[in-house]
């Protein structure tokens, strides 16, 4: 199962590890099969097998969830059951989940959280319909989109642009950071975390010093 997965870690901007995102391997195709509960399952079972890790160590972990295994986070008491064992889990929903910008008055968003479960708002910047999402204030973490972050950095106005998304949250993550300039920058303007900077994924046998079987 572990070998259908790596994580992508998320660092602090001094170096600390402080987040894992799981990523489904390009390369394998058995968890896109199936039904949304099954595939939803596959990936929740993978992150339970190292949850003693994560809770030892104080990281947070996010997978992404499009439609479907939204609808299944909300209506499998299973998979609800398995989500609140694993309090450092978090939601990140994908750019095209739809009617996003429609935040708490989504029926399907609103469900989430008050199931409780805590919610990441990814790619911003990829499309119009995160702006919305994002002054709804539902989201613990923000992602800014890879391109939108690259395309500008440099322009003079990237401090307000990210003082105004910490209106709606304390938390900014970026990837896509090039040197160390970059991350100075983001410094002063105090952007919570990194990808691609210190490190761009891991095996999940790492964690425990194993290899997947």
């Amino acid at each position: 199962m572990i070998n259908n997965y790596c994580y992508v870690p998320i660092h602090s901007l001094s170096g600390e590890l402080i987040a894992l995102e799981l990523t489904v391997l390009p390369h394998q195709n058995a968890p896109q099969t199936g039904d949304a509960e099954s595939r939803l399952l596959d990936q929740l079972l993978t992150v339970e097998r190292y949850a003693d890790y994560f809770q030892q160590h104080g990281l947070l972990c996010c997978l992404t969830i499009d439609f479907p295994l939204a609808r299944a986070v909300t209506e499998s008491p299973f998979i609800h059951q398995i989500l609140n064992q694993l309090p450092f889990l978090r939601l990140k929903l994908s750019e095209d989940f739809p009617n996003l910008h429609d935040g708490p008055n989504n029926p399907l968003l609103r469900a989430l959280t008050d199931q409780l479960n805590i919610l990441w708002l990814g790619d911003l910047g990829a499309g119009d319909a995160n702006l919305n999402a994002l002054q709804s204030k539902m989201f613990e973490v923000v992602k800014l989109d890879r391109q939108f972050y690259l395309d500008n950095v440099r322009r003079p106005f990237f401090n307000v642009l990210i003082a105004h998304i910490r209106r709606y949250t304390n938390r900014v993550l970026v990837g896509g950071v090039e040197n160390a300039g970059q991350l100075d920058k983001l410094l002063s303007n105090k952007v919570w975390g990194v990808q691609g900077y210190y490190a761009q994924s891991m095996e999940l046998g790492a964690l425990d010093g194993t290899e997947g079987r």
